[in-house]
């Protein structure tokens, strides 16, 4: 009987394994979707994002109320954080060919950037607003990530772009990229 279930069991996380296999053979226009178009969520990086974040109220959303609740401003951040995360990881679940390698590893390359950068820099902002220092300290805690920052993730943000254009050229994809 053991024996039984366990080949049941086996043939069951097989087929699911086929079946997941399968379905991750996404069409160049998602492929260009969730490589390119999700680093919208990063076009703001920086002190614009930062600043915006500290002049609202910080929110988390709480699955269980299923609605947006009151946080400190370090949980807001963790949080935005989470959801990079997860898009960064749909991106990194795309089968990687000579197709699309140079428009995903640009991509990953941007997002892993980021994430690692707001985990470092953000998080260590929010907690100084959490803890109330002053304007000044805070303006020139952002002014330095700003300054640490900017010129590395303009040239991925670049990167991402150029391997983005060739892309969209090369399947027919009616999309339109600033560079």
């Amino acid at each position: 009987m053991k024996n039984t279930l366990n080949k049941s069991i086996a043939f069951v996380l097989i087929a699911v394994s086929i079946i997941t296999t399968s379905c991750t053979n996404l069409s160049p226009e998602k492929t260009f979707e969730i490589a390119a178009l999700n680093s919208n969520l990063l076009s703001r990086f920086g002190s614009k994002e930062i600043n915006e974040k500290l002049q609202s109220e910080p929110q988390v959303y709480d699955e269980s109320q299923k609605k947006m609740i009151p946080s400190s401003y370090q949980d807001n951040f963790k949080y935005d954080i989470s959801n990079l995360e997860i898009q960064f990881n749909r991106i990194k679940e795309i089968p990687e060919d000579d197709d699309n390698k140079e428009l995903l590893q640009a991509s990953k390359d941007l997002f892993a950037y980021a994430i690692a950068k707001q985990k470092e820099g953000y998080l260590p902002i929010a907690k100084m607003k959490d803890e109330k220092v002053s304007p000044e300290q805070l303006e020139k805690a952002i002014a330095d990530f700003d300054a640490s920052t900017q010129n590395e993730i303009d040239a991925k943000f670049t990167k991402l772009m150029t391997a983005a254009k060739a892309y969209v050229e090369k399947h027919n994809i009616n999309a339109k990229i600033g560079i």
